[in-house]
């Protein structure tokens, strides 16, 4: 992956001066219910610049990653949990994926979105409509695991909390959130999940979402500088917090110009044939996950042909 700079002065000193990225881990409500808060405003920041995103176009993508970084809390080591969109609305759909381990990743299917007029919320039904929503589970050694459901609100928190109960029977709550300053930088972003664990009471699940309900943004919360223990400190004290474990979280691909020309190389003699006869030159292949690109001269591909000959 080509990480792509943040050059903006500001945005450099406020990324340095808040907590850390990452994502906690904990039970509650003497282990009737599991969550996860994730704080990602460098995460959502280095997506926006990789990708190159205006505002509404980060806030999606923010979301979708933000949500994704928490789901990673609920698959074991050496899997991967995507998630797919595909709408009727100007945002026509988005492809995000995390692996176990906090690396996410993920792209929009559309460059940009033409706004005619001030925004007047961060509501994303607008852009999304009406569509299906899709989470996919993969693990190497099987076939991935789908799961679809129709949207329902053309939110992304919300339909991932109507997916949930719908395709897998589990009470979860999940919020997320990306706030921008005044000069529409990324300041602030988070999330939060919860989920029902076996012989939770529906009391247990009200409570917290009561809870969450009460809440602050989170986007705002975290572009204030405060972390993630100083929010369960303060809003969750009560519930009964254990078994806190802290893991990274951070935009990552694993794309590399390496990989891309070894996927070159295992090309028949005839397509790189019709490569070299149509360019251009350099040749650029670009990665949809992390927005990287990747530039081969007609004289390595010319190379390449020569050993398939």
């Amino acid at each position: 992956m080509i990480i792509a700079p943040i050059t903006d002065p500001v945005s450099v000193d406020h990324l340095t001066n808040i907590a850390p990225d990452g994502i906690t881990r904990f039970t509650m409500l003497q282990g009737s219910v599991k969550g996860a808060l994730i704080s990602g405003t460098r995460l959502v920041s280095q997506a926006r610049a990789n990708h190159q995103l205006g505002i509404i176009e980060s806030l999606a993508l923010g979301q979708a990653l933000l949500s994704v970084g928490l789901l990673s809390t609920t698959i074991k080591q050496g899997t991967r949990l995507g998630l797919q969109i595909y709408c009727t609305g100007p945002l026509k759909g988005l492809s995000v994926e995390a692996s176990w381990d906090g690396n996410v990743r993920g792209y929009l299917f559309t460059d940009s979105i033409l706004i005619d007029k001030p925004l007047e919320s961060f509501d994303l039904q607008p852009y999304i409509g009406n569509g299906t929503l899709s989470v996919i589970r993969k693990d190497a050694r099987s076939e991935p695991y789908t799961g679809h459901i129709q949207l329902v609100h053309g939110r992304i928190a919300e339909d991932l909390t109507e997916y949930f109960l719908r395709s897998e029977q589990t009470k979860t709550a999940l919020a997320v959130s990306v706030r921008f300053d005044q000069e529409g930088r990324v300041s602030g972003a988070g999330g939060l999940f919860f989920q029902a664990l076996p012989g939770a009471q529906d009391l247990d699940m009200e409570d917290t979402e009561d809870r969450m309900r009460e809440m602050p943004s989170l986007g705002t919360w975290f572009a204030s500088g405060k972390s993630r223990q100083d929010l369960l400190d303060q809003w969750f004290r009560a519930f009964e917090i254990e078994h806190v474990h802290e893991s990274p979280v951070q935009f990552y691909c694993d794309c590399s110009r390496e990989r891309f020309l070894q996927f070159l190389g295992a090309m028949g003699k005839a397509e790189l044939d019709h490569i070299l006869e149509t360019g251009p030159w350099p040749m650029e292949i670009h990665c949809h996950n992390c927005g990287s690109c990747y530039y081969f001269p007609r004289e390595e591909i010319e190379s390449l042909n020569q050993k398939n000959a």
